[in-house]
């Protein structure tokens, strides 16, 4: 039995680029007391560690340096227990680095409910998983999202951003979606996305105009820069903003820039609020409820790119933070 891992090679200058990591062979270790041997079977990539590769420790993981291996949400299989809290051939999901094959405590595991082990792998890294809960947090807990709200979701083809989009008009909002592409475009308009913009097409604040003319009431944020700006503008009175995310400043250190017109959430009597997701695993259950309620019913679905092969995890990267493929990007293990 063999076993491979992804490293950082060397830290870059702006985006990460597959180049930057190179594929080693690791140990298959052998597990302890309380621990069991996995396999990688699905693993899904954040356009967020990016944030940290030669970067600040974070709540979601420590700063990436060369020669570490990254870490992401994964569906792996047991492939030998020393636990009784698991058995052999059980699927699981795990914060999990890029190893194809590794030992973890027990306790890092969460099983897959027997209840949706039916369901596609991808559906647990997608819309029930991490970023799933991610959109779900956001746009209820702290979006405190309404029937009545329009609602304005940045790269809203993305993992986060699809979810996000889906949820918000299960529970009955007008929603505008922005995304890089026409076949993005596209793809939120077949997710049932009230009006749509390439952000590409001309200045942040003309396009959302356009969209949501009588203004939004409620921004989902994943990019920041000129699209956070132009929300702000956009907002009515008493407006919210919920940060999640801000992939147009990622890979920049001190070229990044906030919203030069905050004095906006002054006289408009707006919220701006970040969290943190895995700070909030009370809301869980209602989440997993909710969101398998809406997969079965056919109300929200799955939306994921997936690449075939470990050995594709730094280009399959790569290529979320250059805005290729939609929705989550995925990477099967199996192939």
């Amino acid at each position: 039995m063999d076993s491979c891992e992804v490293q950082l090679a060397d830290i870059p200058e702006g985006t990460a680029e597959a180049r930057h990591f190179r594929l080693a062979p690791a140990d298959v270790p052998s597990p302890g007391p309380g621990q069991v041997l996995v396999r990688l079977r699905r693993l899904g990539l954040n356009a967020g560690l990016a944030n940290r590769i030669g970067g600040p420790d974070t709540p979601y993981g420590p700063g990436i340096r060369p020669g570490d291996v990254p870490a992401s949400d994964a569906v792996v299989e047991v492939l030998d227990s020393r636990s009784d809290a698991f058995a052999t051939g059980e699927l699981a999901l795990r914060k999990s680095p890029w190893r194809s094959i590794d030992a973890a405590d027990a306790g890092e595991l969460r099983r897959i409910p027997a209840e949706l082990a039916d369901l596609p792998l991808e559906a647990h890294l997608s819309v029930l998983g991490h970023v799933g809960f991610t959109a779900y947090t956001g746009m209820v807990r702290f979006g405190a999202v309404r029937a009545e709200d329009t609602v304005f979701v940045s790269a809203a083809a993305g993992g986060v951003g699809s979810c996000a989009v889906q949820f918000a008009k299960a529970l009955g909002a007008t929603v505008i979606g922005s995304a890089g592409s026409v076949e993005k475009l596209g793809l939120l308009r077949s997710l049932g996305v009230d009006a749509v913009f390439n952000h590409h097409d001309g200045a942040a604040l003309a396009l959302l105009r356009a969209a949501a003319p009588e203004g939004i009431d409620l921004f989902y944020d994943n990019v920041g820069g000129a699209q956070l700006e132009a929300a702000l503008e956009a907002l009515r009175f008493g407006g919210r903003v919920v940060i999640c995310g801000a992939a147009s400043q990622y890979g920049k250190g001190s070229g990044r820039r906030g919203p030069a017109n905050y004095t906006r959430l002054i006289y408009q009597q707006l919220t701006m609020r970040g969290f943190d997701v895995t700070s909030n695993e009370d809301l869980r259950p209602e989440f997993e409820s909710a969101a398998a309620r809406w997969l079965r019913a056919g109300t929200v679905r799955s939306v994921h790119t997936v690449l075939d092969g470990f050995d594709r995890t730094p280009e399959a990267f790569a290529a979320l933070l250059s805005g290729g493929g939609s929705g989550r990007m995925i990477v099967n293990c199996d192939a």
